[in-house]
């Protein structure tokens, strides 16, 4: 997991190139103009998802991983509270979706951290990378202007 700021250089810092194009165009792109949804940015290699949500109580969230995919996650507006942990592999999936590349795990994992994302933050999720997107900052729900890019691993291994 990588946590960082558009707003400081993250050139040179030694992400794959693919990583620096993707933090380029988040960026360099006016987010709020695009339409709720999907965008291609290099078909399916690189996409990103638009979305306007409502953060929830930690509890109502659910642990979720990818395999084919990374997540580069950026707040466009508002705050959000994000878990993550490694996937060490002792954690059961719960519930697999293999045609979406979405791996939901149980509640409750052991030794979760979290970040606050807000305006102009990005979190890279690996597919070792157990995340826990869309919680409410303080137990309080708000709304979140978000883009999740869709990198193909592919591209960075």
């Amino acid at each position: 997991m990588i946590f960082g700021s558009v707003n400081v250089n993250y050139k040179g810092l030694g992400y794959a190139p693919v990583l620096e194009r993707v933090l380029d165009w988040l960026k360099d792109t006016d987010l709020k103009s695009l339409e709720i949804g999907r965008h291609d940015i290099d078909g399916d290699n690189i996409f990103a998802l638009v979305q306007e949500v409502t953060t929830k109580k930690f509890e109502e969230t659910r642990p979720e991983a990818h395999k084919q995919y990374l997540d580069v996650q950026f707040v466009i507006e508002g705050k959000e509270k994000m878990g993550f942990l490694p996937d060490r592999q002792t954690e059961p999936v719960v519930e697999a979706h293999d045609d979406k590349d979405l791996y939901f795990y149980e509640q409750g994992l052991a030794d979760e951290g979290y970040i606050i994302a807000q305006a102009g933050s990005y979190a890279i999720f690996f597919p070792e990378d157990i995340h826990r997107p869309c919680c409410a900052v303080n137990d309080e729900p708000s709304k979140v202007l978000k883009v999740v890019v869709k990198v193909a691993m592919k591209l960075v291994d």
